[in-house]
């Protein structure tokens, strides 16, 4: 059975299995750890997990559909079992010291052909902070059992879909919110988001850190009165399941006729991946009274601190002086083709137009500060990107753009990417040998994309990365695909000596590890693939909340700012959003596109790149939702910059006075001075000019 398989009968199982009893919920004898800001109990029959958070007086109850403490996954010859912590078990909790319970979950009965089973965890609570640190500390199987994952606790903190008014805080792309109550929003939308989250797709499961992963280390609910946050480690050990007010409606409808007796719920489980977990491995909560989203994300950044992921952009200007030309900085990304080809006919890019591109930008459109990216510089394919191409120009001509742009104050970089193999590269067959090898020797040709050893990254950068420098001068790298997903030691020793060049350095979708390296991120990736949360999610600024202040985020290019997209929006949504976030502005176009884009760069040159300067290297302090359907939204910066925008076209009339018309902004200034404007659209009919 392949694994999309197993995982669908697990899910399954999850769902139409309910226990004996579900809805009655006594509490039978627990045992209790408890200081001055948190309570937790444990029932002594289920091993369930009760806990108060004393300074909000808000009391989460265990899993509200099975009252399972959690469930066992393991592989077997005959494929994946399951087996649920709290049902047809024994219990063993007890008390190890002052502050920590040891609990032990027993299972089956071999006499009765029910493999012999135990999950031991540890919980415990310091003495003074609201803080709940659970451990695994083994888990024992028969002879022919693997275990696989283990779903610990099962459910907690959760919000019962339409009665608790609260959300799911999950760090997904830039940051997600899943509320647990209908809001108002467009019928069509609205269609689209419930319909969603009555369907299994209102499921899945997320691991810290990959292409399509947890952005942060961690993850949380709240409700109005109290905020439980999970951080988990980062070596992706605990993952996360999430359940978007859903039940196993549809699952019990089509295989047994009937009505589910479960709720719909919100609720953010973690998922232990016991191939990887050690004793030692912790899952922290935090309990924060009256805490949000925005509560959560600052004890975070409290955490990154303490253990060296954050520093500053101010710090990082003190060792490279060019770091501070990011401040307002429009990201210009200018794609000739490459890497997808070389050359290619309609799309390439010769030295002349690039440097016409340029000083246009400057002269004519006001451009004052831009870090431009060529995508189309080589003559040959990735990852050997060395000589310039002489077709489009050479050295001297390529030299001269560089020159321009550092001598206009702004950042250059061309295209790099290492770890790409194509197979429409005329020397493929001579580049096979830079793929990694099977136990025969044999290349294992993967995705083009990453397809390089990583053990031969930092020699291919080494190899040529020195001779742009002594032949252009740039003053920026920024490197594609390397660092999108998952790395080891060499793509670490890549960043390392990339690092080492003493360049501004930005990359395409930068993991939460570049942070103390790295000045730019390409992205955090924008919704342009259909994945299950964008369907019934809110953008949240998580990811700047923690890091605005240490690494400038600029737009994905894959979802430029000038173009529409289904989940992200149009231009003007797209715009304010980046206002909102304090990402810098950003356009990416093909050459042929130039004069159409023209108009984008001229009012980045206006206003957002002096908007962006205002706020970049300053901490994010906090976001609000200010209008039920979470259009209007408010964010404040260190120093006192307020931007408010409208994300959707009706005027919104709030509270003190505040007014905005549809995709309509107001910026509160350092000094207190008030800007407000907003987006229109317009038609041209027979050269009348229409604006709704």
């Amino acid at each position: 059975m392949n694994k999309t398989k197993q995982w669908l009968c697990l899910v399954v199982w999850m769902f139409v299995c309910p226990r004996a009893g579900f809805g009655a919920m006594e509490r039978a004898a627990a045992v209790t750890l408890s200081n001055e800001r948190v309570e937790v109990s444990i029932d002594k029959s289920t091993g369930t997990l009760t806990v108060v958070d004393r300074g909000a007086k808000r009391t989460w109850g265990p899993d509200p559909w099975d009252n399972s403490a959690g469930l066992l996954v393991v592989n077997t010859k005959q494929g994946p079992r399951w087996f649920d912590l709290s049902r047809g078990t024994v219990v063993n909790a007890k008390r190890v010291s002052e502050r920590t319970m040891r609990i032990v979950y027993r299972g089956g009965d071999v006499s009765r052909n029910k493999p012999a089973w135990s999950v031991t965890t540890e919980i415990s609570i310091p003495r003074d902070t609201g803080t709940l640190f659970i451990r695994v500390i083994a888990v024992k199987l028969p002879d022919g059992y693997t275990a696989r994952k283990l779903y610990y606790p099962l459910r907690p903190f959760s919000l019962r879909t339409d009665i608790d008014r609260g959300a799911a805080v999950i760090p997904y792309w830039q940051g997600v919110i899943i509320p647990s109550y209908i809001f108002p929003m467009n019928g069509g939308q609205f269609c689209m988001w419930d319909d969603a989250q009555h369907r299994s797709m209102a499921i899945g499961e997320l691991q810290y850190y990959n292409w399509d992963g947890l952005m942060m280390p961690w993850f949380g609910t709240h409700d109005e009165r109290s905020a439980v946050m999970a951080v988990v480690p980062y070596d992706g050990s605990i993952g996360m399941q999430w359940i978007a007010n859903y039940n196993n409606f549809q699952e019990v409808a089509w295989r047994e006729h009937r009505l589910t007796q479960y709720p719909r719920i919100l609720a953010l489980t973690p998922v232990w991946d016991l191939g990887r977990v050690t004793p030692e491995t912790q899952l922290i909560y935090h309990i924060l009274p009256g805490g949000d989203h925005v509560a959560m994300a600052k004890r975070y950044r409290q955490i990154a601190k303490k253990n060296g992921l954050f520093v500053s952009l101010e710090d990082k200007a003190k060792k490279n002086p060019d770091v501070k030309k990011l401040k307002g900085a429009m990201y210009v990304g200018i794609y000739g083709g490459y890497p997808h080809y070389v050359n290619l006919p309609g799309m390439a890019f010769t030295f002349d137009q690039l440097d016409r591109m340029v000083r246009d930008m400057h002269d004519n459109l006001g451009l004052k500060k831009a870090l431009i990216h060529t995508w189309g510089t080589w003559s040959r394919f990735a990852p050997v990107m060395w000589p310039i191409s002489e077709e489009l120009g050479g050295v001297k001509k390529l030299r001269r753009v560089v020159d321009r742009v550092k001598g206009y104050g702004w950042l250059y970089s061309a295209y790099h990417s290492f770890v790409s193999l194509q197979d429409n590269d005329p020397e493929i067959e001579s580049n096979l040998d830079l793929a990694p090898k099977d136990a025969q020797g044999r290349p294992i040709l993967r995705d083009r994309w990453k397809a390089v050893d990583e053990k031969r990254w930092v020699e291919l950068a080494k190899a040529t990365l020195p001779k742009e420098l002594v032949a252009l001068g740039q003053n920026a790298d920024i490197t594609d695909i390397a660092f999108t997903g998952k790395v080891g030691e060499g793509g670490r020793k890549l960043a390392e000596y990339l690092a080492s060049t003493g360049l501004v350095l930005g990359t395409e979708r930068g993991n939460e590890w570049l942070v103390p390296l790295y000045h730019m991120f390409e992205g955090m990736v924008a919704p342009f693939h259909k994945r299950p949360l964008a369907w019934y999610s809110h953008p949240a600024p998580l990811f700047n909340l923690v890091y605005h202040d240490a690494v400038t985020v600029y737009g994905k290019i894959q979802d430029p700012t000038q173009l529409a997209l289904h989940h992200s929006g149009d231009y003007y949504v797209k715009t304010l959003r980046a206002m909102l976030y304090g990402d810098g502005p950003m356009v990416f176009f093909s050459p042929y596109e130039y004069e159409g884009v023209r108009p984008y760069i001229k009012f980045a040159a206006e206003f957002l790149g002096p908007l962006h300067e205002s706020i970049a290297f300053r901490e994010l302090v906090s976001h609000r939702y200010l209008s039920p359907d979470f259009l209007v939204q408010q964010s404040r910066f260190a120093g006192g910059v307020e931007i408010t925008v409208n994300l959707g076209p009706t005027p919104f009339h709030g509270k003190e006075s505040l007014e905005l018309p549809g995709y309509g902004f107001r910026i509160v200034q350092e000094g207190g001075k008030v800007v407000e404007g907003r987006f229109r659209h317009s038609a041209v009919v027979d050269g009348r000019q229409i604006a709704f």
